[in-house]
C-alpha cells in the first residue's frame, strides 16, 4: 500500500524517468558511432565487409559522420525545430535505423561513406533536442541528474561497442546496432509526450495542459494550476525576444558566450579524442606484454564513462573553470608521451621495444582526464552563457564546431601521419590542449553556484545581482 501511495504521488516522476531512459537510447546509438570505427577500420582494410577500401576511403568514411553533423543544423535545423521535440526523436532514430541499414547491407565504400553521414544527420538532432526535451519535461530538483544520464549514455555505448564488437562479426555488428536504432523508436513512440513548453511556444494551450497534467508530479507539494500559469507567463516573455542566429552576436555578452563556447567545442575534439577513439586500434604499436589494442581501446571507453560519473560530482563542486583547465592540462600530458613514443621510433636509431608501453599509458592518460572535463563542460557551458531566446541556436553552433573539428581531424589524421609522421600528428594535439587551457585560463569565468541572471548579469557586466533581479532575468533563473 505504501508503494501504490508514492506511486500515486510520483507518477509523473516515474515518467519523467521513463521517457529519459528510452530518449537516452539515441546518444547510446551515438556512442556506438563514435566507437565503430576503431573496431571497423581493420576489418574494412581485410575486407571483411565484402569489397576492398582504400585508405582514402577509409578517410572520407570516418570523416562523413561529423560532416553530417556540421551540415544538420542549418539546412534542416529550421524545418525539425518546428515538428516538435518528440517528433525528432523519433526521426533521429528512423534516421539512425536507415544509417545502419545503409552500413551493414553496403554492396561499396559509396554506402558505407553515405550511412555515416545519415549517421551524423542523426547525432546532430541527438545532441541538440534530447537535452532540450529532457530539460522541459522533468523536475528541477531531477533535471540535472536526468540531462547527465542522458549525455552519459553517449559513453555508455562506445563502451559497449567496443566490449562486445570485437567478438562478433563487422555484419553482426552492425545488425546489432540497428536493431538498437528500431528499439529506440517503439521505446520513444510508447513513453514520450510532448513536452508543454513547445506546445505553448506553437500556441496550443489544450495540449499543453494535457502534456503538463502528464508530467506533473503531485509529490512536490506545489500548485498544479499556479505552477502552469507561471510556465504560461515565462515562456511568453521569452518568446518576445528575437530567436535567430545573428542574435548571438548582436550584444557583447552573447559575443562573448559564443566565443567561449565555439573555442571549447572546438578543443573538444582537436585535442586527440578523434585520433584516439577512431584511429586508436591501428595507431598503437604491437606489444608482446600485458597491452593489446583492442582491450586497450575497450578500457579507453570503460574509463571516459568512469570519469564521466566522477566528473558529475566534482563539476558543481570544484567548479567549470578549474575542471577545464585540469581536463586539458592532462590532455595535453597523455597525447605529449604518444609524440614522444613516435618521435622516437620514427627519428631515431634507439630500440624502442622497452618503450611500447608509453603510448598505452598516453591513451588512457588522455582519456581520464578528457572524461573528467572537456567530455561534458562544453554543452554545460551552453546551457548557462546564453538567454533563453537563444539557447538553441547556441546548441546548434555549439555541435557545428564540434562536427567540424571532428571531421576536419578526422580527414587530416592518416594523410598528416603518413607524410609526417604520427608523432607531428599527436604534437598538434598537445598544442591545441595547451592552447585550450591557456584559454580557458584567460577567457572563461566562473558559473559554479550562480543562477542564470547572476551569470546574464555577470556576462553583462551589470553590477545588479540576482537578489534584485528584472523580472526578466527572475523568470529565467
Amino acid at each position: 500500500m505504501v508503494q501504490l501511495a508514492w506511486l500515486s504521488r510520483n507518477r509523473g516522476r516515474v515518467r519523467q524517468i521513463s521517457v529519459c531512459c528510452s530518449a537516452s537510447i539515441l546518444p547510446f546509438g551515438h556512442g556506438l558511432l563514435v566507437a565503430w570505427p576503431s573496431l571497423a577500420i581493420e576489418r574494412l582494410r581485410r575486407g571483411d565487409a565484402g569489397f576492398e577500401v582504400s585508405s582514402g576511403e577509409i578517410s572520407i568514411i570516418v570523416s562523413m559522420m561529423s560532416l553530417g553533423m556540421c551540415l544538420m543544423p542549418i539546412p534542416f535545423g529550421y524545418v525539425l525545430v518546428r515538428l516538435g521535440r518528440k517528433t525528432n526523436l523519433l526521426i533521429n532514430a528512423v534516421v539512425y535505423a536507415v544509417a545502419w541499414g545503409l552500413i551493414a547491407f553496403a554492396p561499396s565504400p559509396l554506402w558505407i561513406m553515405l550511412g555515416n553521414f545519415f549517421a551524423g544527420l542523426g547525432s546532430s538532432i541527438q545532441l541538440i533536442i534530447g537535452p532540450l526535451y529532457i530539460a522541459e519535461v522533468a523536475d528541477k530538483d531531477i533535471r540535472g541528474a536526468l540531462i547527465s544520464i542522458y549525455i552519459m549514455a553517449i559513453a555508455i555505448g562506445q563502451v559497449f561497442m567496443t566490449s562486445i564488437g570485437i567478438f562478433v562479426s563487422y555484419f553482426e555488428m552492425n545488425l546489432m546496432s540497428l536493431i538498437i536504432a528500431i528499439v529506440a523508436f517503439f521505446c520513444i513512440l510508447a513513453t514520450a509526450v510532448e513536452s508543454t513548453s513547445w506546445y505553448l511556444m506553437v500556441d496550443n494551450e489544450y495540449e499543453a495542459e494535457r502534456s503538463f497534467h502528464y508530467y506533473w508530479n503531485t509529490g512536490t507539494g506545489t500548485d498544479r494550476t499556479q505552477s502552469l500559469a507561471t510556465l504560461k507567463e515565462t515562456v511568453a516573455l521569452e518568446m518576445r525576444s528575437a530567436c535567430s542566429y545573428v542574435e548571438l552576436f548582436r550584444t557583447p555578452s552573447n559575443i562573448r558566450a559564443s566565443i567561449i563556447v565555439i573555442a571549447q567545442s572546438v578543443f573538444q575534439s582537436a585535442g586527440g579524442i578523434v585520433a584516439i577513439l577512431t584511429y586508436g586500434s591501428t595507431t598503437l604499436p604491437a606489444y608482446d606484454g600485458f597491452w593489446k589494442p583492442n582491450p586497450t581501446m575497450a578500457l579507453v571507453s570503460v574509463l571516459n564513462l568512469v570519469f564521466n560519473i566522477v566528473s558529475a560530482g566534482f563539476v558543481d563542486r570544484l567548479g567549470r573553470k578549474p575542471l577545464t583547465i585540469i581536463s586539458n592540462t592532462g590532455n595535453a600530458l597523455g597525447t605529449a608521451m604518444v609524440a614522444a613514443y613516435f618521435a622516437v621510433e620514427r627519428r631515431t636509431n634507439w630500440n624502442v621495444t622497452d618503450l611500447e608501453w608509453l603510448p598505452y599509458v598516453g591513451f588512457l592518460t588522455y582519456v581520464a582526464f578528457y572524461g573528467s572535463g572537456m567530455f561534458t563542460v562544453p554543452h554545460i557551458l551552453v546551457g548557462e552563457l546564453f538567454p533563453v531566446n537563444v539557447r538553441y541556436h547556441a546548441a546548434v553552433l555549439s555541435t557545428i564546431s564540434i562536427a567540424g573539428s571532428c571531421a576536419f581531424f578526422n580527414y587530416i589524421y592518416l594523410g598528416v601521419s603518413q607524410v609526417a609522421g604520427v608523432d607531428v600528428m599527436f604534437l598538434i594535439f598537445t598544442l591545441c590542449s595547451i592552447s585550450a587551457t591557456a584559454f580557458s585560463w584567460i577567457f572563461m569565468f566562473e558559473t559554479k553556484n550562480l543562477s542564470l541572471a547572476d551569470i546574464q548579469a555577470k556576462m553583462t557586466r551589470n553590477p545588479t545581482r540576482a537578489s534584485d533581479p528584472t523580472p526578466e532575468l527572475e523568470n529565467r533563473r
